[in-house]
């Protein structure tokens, strides 16, 4: 066994092979792989590299919320704060500095189940972080992505038919990223309108 171990390591091939296999298996099996959601994370060049072969949606949660911080509010307490405001602005510019042509989207979405009685309240904090990411890109606020159920697949598609091969950014909710998360997970999700 080990003539077999020492021949095939002397292959310089081989041993390249082995160690890249080695390096995969580590970086999926980290946590820096991986999102708390459990799917995988993906990098800014990596995406990059996926939006010059095909265009990619990339879904961003709204930025810091002022009802649910101490921080500073950027506006008002229905907003954002300041600190929300300029991660989604770093954010916007690390990830144009890597994809350069998108369509900028944003939902109106609104739950009824929630404490958070106004559409428009959620609404504008999630075209305030829109707009801070996108420094001053044209943003369209889509109405049909009000349904963070089954039928946010149809309202993507829709976004992609109408970008017409162009990247699409959307800015949305956490409860519909949970449901797109636990449904790409095949985890059975129930959501309330």
């Amino acid at each position: 066994m080990l003539a077999f171990t020492l021949r095939f390591i002397k292959n310089k091939r081989y041993l390249a092979t082995l160690a890249g296999a080695l390096v995969i298996i580590a970086g999926l099996t980290s946590q820096h792989a991986w999102s708390g959601n459990g799917l995988p994370q993906i990098n800014g060049k990596a995406l990059a590299a996926l939006a010059k072969q095909h265009p990619v949606v990339v879904l961003f949660r709204h930025a810091e919320r002022c009802d649910r911080s101490d921080n500073t509010c950027l506006s008002d307490s229905t907003g954002i704060t300041v600190n929300g405001a300029q991660d989604a602005r770093a954010l916007g510019k690390a990830f144009s500095a890597d994809i350069q042509n998108y369509n900028l989207y944003s939902s109106n979405t609104v739950r009824t189940f929630n404490l958070y009685s106004s559409n428009t309240v959620r609404t504008v904090r999630t075209i305030q972080s829109a707009t801070w990411f996108s420094a001053g890109r044209s943003l369209t606020v889509d109405k049909k992505m009000m349904d963070c159920g089954s039928g946010i697949y149809a309202s993507i598609n829709t976004l992609l038919k109408k970008s017409q091969n162009k990247n699409i950014v959307i800015f949305t909710h956490n409860h519909c990223l949970t449901y797109i998360a636990k449904n790409k997970r095949g985890v059975d999700v129930y959501c309330k309108k």
